[in-house]
């Protein structure tokens, strides 16, 4: 399991690529869209979810107080 995750609220786009690992060993999130719970923007090797799947609201809790969390 990644030992990072970064949460971001506007579009990856917008974001320095600087500010995330280039590695694949962290995962993104976005919450950018009031009305979904969560998306997986970027998907690690060791986690069974793959970019652009929605997560629930009760997925993206337990995946937030298992790891470390950095918010854009």
């Amino acid at each position: 399991m990644p030992s990072l995750v970064y949460v971001v609220r506007s579009p990856l786009h917008s974001l320095s690529h600087a500010l995330l690992p280039g590695d694949g060993s962290a995962l993104v999130l976005s919450l950018e869209d009031p009305l979904l719970p969560g998306k997986v923007l970027r998907g690690t090797k060791t986690m069974s979810l793959t970019e652009g799947e929605r997560l629930s609201y009760e997925q993206v809790l337990a995946i937030l107080l298992d790891r470390k969390v950095v918010t854009l």
